[in-house]
């Protein structure tokens, strides 16, 4: 799982940095990806640097494992507390679009967006990225997965390429291909110039679609929760649910399931969050679509059984 945490121009320095002594060094077409880029304020603060460097030749590319945040990204929707990041020089990109504020669809156009896990393939052809951005992501992957990654990304970035991590990242040593440097006092990755700008083996872009299981959704990960959950895990069926409401938070049935769970595990509040959680999801959807997940349910009644729990104390363990 990831957290879908982000902000415009978040660390400002590491933007500063790109815009001041990055950009103006980089030679040919520019290719700049945000890896995991939550709901896109990262991908879209890119897009306004690189709109502002003058350079005609420039993409984003912005990838994340969740579908509700690849959809907001596409949107390119913000609320007004938002846009608190964003510097006046960049506010021109912005239009009014009812209570939200919409990315212009100019610079919408120059940013291409795509669902896919981060450790399953690279967005573009090897040697033609220059920059990237993964900054918070890889806290939430073990160390040797975070280090495979690393070394993987080192043989794909274009030569010199740059990584920017996040703060909390500093600590993970250098991997193969990559060694530690400052560019305009930001702290960052560096892909050696003798990098190979091959595609490492096994390793696919993700225009290619490769096995049918190649990502997960939300359907699956339900799935997996149940069969956790009947042969007596709750544990991994916990595991399995929050992944399927992190692919897709509109599903009632995976909340309720999810709270089930955590109530086997003797976490109530857990479980107190994930019922209203799916109270929210069922009042938000269209109930005529649930079908199957309702499992002869009716929608009326799993809304009464949720408010039922949720008048429970919601403090302390226990089922």
């Amino acid at each position: 799982m990831t957290v879908q945490e982000s902000a415009f121009f978040r660390h400002p320095d590491q933007f500063a940095a790109l815009a001041d002594e990055v950009l103006p060094a980089l030679e040919g077409p520019v290719l700049a990806w945000s890896a995991g880029c939550a709901n896109g304020q990262e991908a879209y603060s890119l897009a306004m640097e690189l709109a502002a460097s003058g350079r005609p030749d420039w993409q984003v590319l912005a990838t994340d494992i969740s579908a509700a945040a690849v959809a907001r990204t596409r949107a390119g929707r913000y609320s007004t507390a938002e846009l608190a990041g964003i510097p006046p020089v960049h506010r021109r990109w912005l239009r009014p679009a009812g209570d939200l504020w919409e990315v212009d669809p100019a610079l919408r156009a120059r940013v291409r967006v795509e669902q896919a896990n981060l450790t399953a393939g690279f967005p573009a052809e090897a040697g033609r990225c220059q920059v990237v951005f993964c900054r918070n992501v890889l806290i939430y992957l073990s160390r040797r997965v975070a280090e495979s990654f690393l070394t993987r990304l080192a043989g794909w970035l274009a030569p010199g390429g740059l990584v920017f991590l996040g703060y909390s990242e500093a600590a993970l040593p250098p991997a193969r291909g990559l060694r530690a440097d400052v560019v305009g006092g930001a702290h960052v990755l560096r892909a050696d110039r003798a990098g190979t700008g091959r595609e490492p083996p096994g390793w696919r872009p993700l225009g290619d679609p490769g096995p049918p299981d190649h990502l997960p959704t939300a359907a699956g990960m339900a799935a997996a929760g149940e069969l956790a959950a009947a042969r007596g895990d709750p544990a991994a069926a916990v595991a399995a649910f929050r992944k399927a409401v992190f692919l897709d938070p509109d599903r009632p049935v995976a909340w309720f399931r999810l709270g089930l769970a955590l109530g086997a595990v003797q976490d109530r509040r857990g479980a107190h969050r994930a019922y209203a959680a799916a109270l929210a999801a069922l009042e938000r959807c269209d109930r005529a679509a649930l079908g199957a997940d309702l499992d002869g349910w009716g929608a009326d009644e799993l809304a009464a059984v949720l408010r039922t729990r949720l008048e429970r104390p919601a403090g302390g363990s226990g089922p």
